[in-house]
């Protein structure tokens, strides 16, 4: 497969995960994407909307992507990037 093909194959695997998941978690790939429409939510009155209808989802897409490049970050260092030459 020819290397100019990778973005657009990574568009649609975002494409796809929004589709698959967006309608019922707000495209939860994304902190920027996820918290904004959420806050809207808030202020437009709706009562199940994740921030204060006290079932604390709203932390997943924020502390998920945050945690995962900090462990995808160590797995690569000490892991894979240890056995590549420089």
């Amino acid at each position: 497969m020819s290397g100019n093909l990778a973005p657009v194959l990574i568009g649609l695997v975002v494409v796809g995960i929004g589709i698959s998941f967006g309608g019922l978690h707000g495209y939860a790939i994304n902190p920027a994407r996820d918290f904004g429409p959420r806050l809207f939510t808030v202020a437009a009155g709706f009562k199940n909307n994740g921030l204060t209808d006290g079932s604390l989802v709203f932390w997943v897409p924020i502390a998920g992507p945050l945690m995962g490049g900090l462990i995808g970050a160590f797995v690569y260092d000490f892991g894979i990037g240890r056995f590549l030459r420089r």
